[in-house]
C-alpha cells in the first residue's frame, strides 16, 4: 500500500489534505496512526518543516523515545482542552451577564413607558374632571 492510501485509510478525513504535503514513513502511519495525527494537529509544532523533521526523525527513535513524544503531544492536546473549556465557560459567563444586563435594562425600560402611560392617563383624567366641575 502507498503512503497516501494509508493516509486515506487511517487518517480522519480533516487530516488527508494536510498529511498529504509530509513524507511520512509507512510504518509510523501504520503502526503508531495516533502519534501521526498528533504531530499533525500539534500546536506546538506549527512549522512544516519541524512537522517534517519529527516524521523523518521516527526511524531513528527507539520506542521509549516514541512514547515520549506520544505523551508529550498528549499532555500538550489535553491541556489545550482544558483552556478552549475555560475559555468557553467564560465566554458563557460574559454573554449571560450581558444578557441579564441587557435583560433587566429592557425590563428597566417597559417600566418607564408603563409609568409614563400610566402618568398619561392620570393628568388627561384631571383634565376630564376639571372640565366636569367646569360644567357644573
Amino acid at each position: 500500500m502507498t503512503a497516501q492510501e494509508d493516509i486515506v485509510k487511517l487518517l480522519p478525513n480533516h487530516l488527508h489534505n494536510i498529511a498529504m504535503d509530509y513524507n511520512i514513513p509507512n510504518d509510523m502511519l501504520q503502526n503508531n496512526t495516533d502519534l501521526v495525527v498528533l504531530v499533525l494537529e500539534s500546536k506546538s509544532i506549527n512549522d512544516p518543516k519541524e512537522k517534517q523533521s519529527w516524521f523523518d526523525l521516527y526511524s531513528l527513535m527507539n520506542q521509549e523515545q516514541i512514547d515520549k513524544l506520544r505523551d508529550i503531544l498528549t499532555r500538550e492536546k489535553e491541556k489545550l482542552a482544558e483552556i478552549e473549556a475555560r475559555y468557553q465557560a467564560k465566554q458563557e459567563e460574559i454573554k449571560k451577564k450581558y444578557e441579564q444586563t441587557y435583560a433587566s435594562g429592557a425590563y428597566q425600560q417597559q417600566q418607564d413607558k408603563i409609568r409614563d402611560s400610566e402618568k398619561s392617563s392620570r393628568e388627561q383624567e384631571e383634565v376630564e374632571a376639571d372640565a366636569l366641575l367646569n360644567q357644573i
